[in-house]
């Protein structure tokens, strides 16, 4: 009895932790979508975002210098 309660809960366990990790997924992609809508908004408000971080002035380092 306590085996198939256990085997139950194992189970019960997995779809949980299967679920989650489609949610993620999903919300992954969705974050990503989120932020190219984003760029391409800012873009034609005549603000250009590279894909490059390293053309982007550097503030925290121009504070410590």
């Amino acid at each position: 009895m306590i085996v198939k309660e256990v085997m139950k809960m194992i189970i019960a366990i997995t779809k949980i932790i299967e679920a989650k990790a489609a949610n993620i997924a999903v919300e992954t992609e969705y974050g990503k979508l989120r932020v190219k809508d984003f760029a391409k908004h800012v873009e034609g408000q005549g603000l250009n975002m590279s894909d490059d971080p390293s053309s982007w002035p550097d503030d925290f380092e121009e504070d410590w210098e």
